[in-house]
């Protein structure tokens, strides 16, 4: 790593190094550092773009040479400063980000002061006393331990600003930032039930902004793509891709689904609410060669599916055959030939669990090559005819 620019003012000089930085999608970005000193310790601060290293590297050569360290040293408020300065250190924020929250908080309503992380495990015992699934409940817990552990104070000090930071710091791609954010606009929104926010008003975590994602795009599979993937794979590999396939019930709710839930005589799987995403029972009706996947085990007891390790094998062997599998591929198919057959988003996002608005959006006109009847007309090998099977509507 060598130098390129050196910023001087007077005495003081600064160095701007260049170096690689990471590589994203294909393309190597170069990053910038500064170094300097203070108070005889060794500072560096990165950047992406050599204005702006260069401007940070001027303001601070500036603010070194004019001493103002000495100035604040002749104020009758050092003592207070280097006190709060120390008190804030910890956390990361900077002393007129501070102030400003102190003001606007004696400016609020009154609430109850309470600690993130004492309001972190109050919600994973009310979401755990609800009788939400153990799979949401550790995902939860994943996300915000670790945001306890970094915002070790009341939970209505915490500003939008300091949840972006924090979110930068993880390093993780768009999705499972979003995700993460979600877990946290569910923790203030929580805490403002509680009363440990102001009600009322957004909340900081609300305020920060969801990023791209462009892995998000739709994506459905052919019959064709799907056939294959049927016909290669094992029976409970079968009975998952079908069941997913021919009712786009979520991966999480299949997992929870059982043989009893199953009403091949009244033709529909029951979704009960305790078992569904929505916290809605519903029902989902069950298509002619769906039913004929399920016969075989009609007399089936107990769970469809012992752990979530059958669900991501599945996924697994469908990437290995090369199947261009994309996260809730199989729903997203059935919800586009579903409404490509039967044109009613109201009926269809009942049945899926799904906002109407969100689901005609999505999937309008995906199938544009009418493939929907090939679709529901998969059967298993040994019943395949080469009629296509009437649509449930």
């Amino acid at each position: 790593m060598k130098s390129i620019t050196a910023v001087k003012r007077g005495n003081t000089i600064i160095k701007i190094y260049r170096h690689k930085g990471r590589r994203y999608k294909g393309k190597q970005y170069e990053l910038f550092t500064v170094a300097y000193r203070r108070h005889k310790k060794q500072f560096r601060k990165n950047f992406s773009r050599h204005k702006d290293a260069w401007d940070f590297a001027s303001d601070t050569a500036t603010a070194l040479e004019k001493g103002q360290t000495q100035v604040l040293a002749c104020s009758a408020d050092w003592q207070s400063y280097i006190a709060a300065k120390n008190l804030l250190k910890p956390l990361g924020i900077p002393l007129h980000e501070a102030i400003e929250e102190y003001v606007a908080m004696r400016n609020r309503k009154k609430t109850v002061e309470k600690r993130v992380g004492n309001v972190v495990d109050e919600l994973l015992d009310a979401k755990k006393q609800a009788g939400l699934s153990n799979r949401y409940i550790e995902t939860l817990r994943t996300y915000l331990l670790r945001f306890a552990d970094s915002f070790q104070t009341n939970i209505g000090s915490v500003n939008t600003g300091a949840i972006v930071r924090w979110l930068d710091s993880l390093k993780i791609g768009a999705r499972s930032r979003n995700n993460v954010r979600q877990a946290v606009v569910t923790l203030f929104n929580f805490a403002r039930r509680r009363g440990y926010l102001p009600k009322g008003e957004t909340t900081e975590a609300a305020d920060v902004e969801t990023v791209r994602d462009d892995e998000g795009e739709i994506a459905i599979l052919t019959p064709a793509e799907l056939s294959k993937l049927l016909r290669k794979a094992k029976p409970d590999y079968q009975l998952y891709f079908a069941l997913a396939a021919f009712t786009g019930i979520r991966s999480a709710e299949l997992l929870r689904l059982e043989w009893t839930e199953i009403n091949l005589e009244k033709g529909h799987i029951e979704v009960r609410s305790r078992k569904a995403k929505t916290a809605t029972r519903r029902l989902v009706p069950i298509q002619p060669n769906l039913e004929k996947w399920l016969e075989p085990y009609r007399n089936s007891t107990g769970k469809l599916f012992r752990s979530r390790r059958t669900v991501d094998s599945a996924i697994k062997f469908a990437k290995r055959l090369r199947i261009p599998w994309k996260a809730n591929c199989l729903r997203h198919s059935y919800a586009s030939y579903r409404l490509s057959i039967v044109p009613d988003a109201g009926r269809i996002a009942l049945e899926m669990g799904n906002n109407p608005v969100k689901l005609f959006t999505n999937y309008r006109e995906l199938d544009r090559e009418n493939h929907a009847p090939e679709w529901f007309a998969i059967e298993p090998p040994s019943l395949k005819s080469r009629r296509i099977i009437p649509f449930v509507t």
